[in-house]
């Protein structure tokens, strides 16, 4: 909420209270992109990206957000066959400017493209992304998947690492060597329990 008041901010009963939601933001001294909808959340996910990409001043910022919408689409790094008006309604933008992004990331190694064709006429897309440039390396991935398979073991351990049913160490009366009475001493001056038994 915001109010229309006074020069000295006074009286502020006077004036009436507008909202502060208003359907051109451009009236407001907002810009228009903040009066677009939130995009819809889906099930896609991307696979980890070099920092590379993100830390790529050369590129533009709409290239980078287009690099990441196709690494969403693809998945595995396989070719995706679109159209620029798709991928437009996508990132919201033009279809001129969503060929400047193609062009961009295609100048620096991000993408190869090509044109898909019917009966002469070109229909679509064929974007490739450089898995190289693009997706962190497979080792990256594997350690990364190894550690959260070991935190998990280690949340998830079927028996505790030491047994908390039975702390006595037990030792046979009969059976008693050098390496008995020397094993007994060690655990009775590190506090543990020792029972000799017949």
């Amino acid at each position: 909420m915001r109010f229309i008041g006074s020069r000295s901010g006074s009286a502020i009963s006077k004036y009436k209270w507008t909202e502060a939601y208003h359907p051109c933001p451009a009236s407001i001294g907002l810009p228009l992109r903040k009066g677009l909808e939130r995009p819809q959340d889906s099930d896609l996910f991307v696979l980890p990206i070099r920092q590379s990409l993100v830390k790529d001043a050369r590129i533009m910022p709409g290239t980078a957000r287009l690099i990441l919408l196709l690494a969403g689409w693809s998945g595995r790094p396989n070719e995706i066959c679109t159209t620029l008006g798709t991928i437009a309604r996508h990132l919201g933008r033009s279809v001129r400017q969503v060929q400047r992004y193609i062009k961009d990331a295609a100048e620096e190694g991000y993408l190869f493209f090509g044109y898909r064709k019917h009966r002469g006429y070109i229909t679509g897309l064929k974007i490739r992304l450089n898995p190289s440039a693009v997706f962190a390396p497979k080792r990256v991935i594997r350690r990364f998947r190894a550690e959260e398979k070991m935190l998990e073991a280690q949340e998830n351990r079927a028996t505790p690492l030491k047994a908390d049913n039975n702390g006595n160490y037990l030792f046979y009366k009969g059976k008693m060597g050098d390496f008995e009475r020397g094993m007994m001493k060690l655990l009775q001056r590190n506090g543990e329990s020792v029972r000799l038994i017949e």
